[in-house]
């Protein structure tokens, strides 16, 4: 998907949609995730998340938006109102010891990588190596932290509509 101009929904936007979890129209999705509304109606349609009267489910775009901008910037932009994402995605200092030879590899594979599967490519190396772990996450991990309710919120989110963790 293009990007319209590349710039974050602002913080009172951002808290705004998080806030009030209702289906949302097409343009007002498509300006919150910085992409135009031709790309949004395609994804939606592929997808099956067109609504009647050009409506997106909340918890779509929600799932878009994790896919469109970094985590980090989504966390700073929410600023004091961090309590709507869940606290599992509160970003951590992780400083591992790596052979150059894999950073640099990863490094090139985030700016060749296709990923057809987010709405838009990582824009940090940080948001490539994120969403390269959560694909890592094994469904045995997960049943194993299945009973670990702030785990289960940040894996999960957005939730299923009518699922109450």
């Amino acid at each position: 998907m293009s990007a319209i101009d590349g710039v974050p929904p602002s913080s009172g936007v951002l808290v705004g949609f998080l806030h009030d979890r209702r289906d949302r129209r097409v343009g007002e999705v498509a300006k919150i995730l910085g992409v135009s509304r031709t790309d949004i109606t395609r994804r939606a349609v592929s997808e099956g998340a067109l609504r009647p009267a050009m409506m997106i489910r909340w918890e779509d775009a929600a799932r878009w938006l994790l896919e469109a901008w970094p985590l980090e910037l989504l966390v700073a932009t929410v600023g004091t109102d961090s309590d709507l994402l869940p606290s599992g995605f509160q970003p951590l200092p992780l400083v591992p010891t790596q052979p150059a030879y894999i950073v640099h590899a990863l490094g090139a594979q985030w700016k060749l990588a296709a990923m057809p599967h987010r709405l838009r490519r990582p824009a940090t190396f940080a948001d490539y190596v994120t969403n390269v772990l959560h694909d890592a996450i094994d469904p045995s991990t997960v049943d194993l932290l299945r009973d670990d309710p702030e785990f289960m919120r940040a894996y999960d989110f957005p939730p299923t509509p009518g699922d109450e963790r």
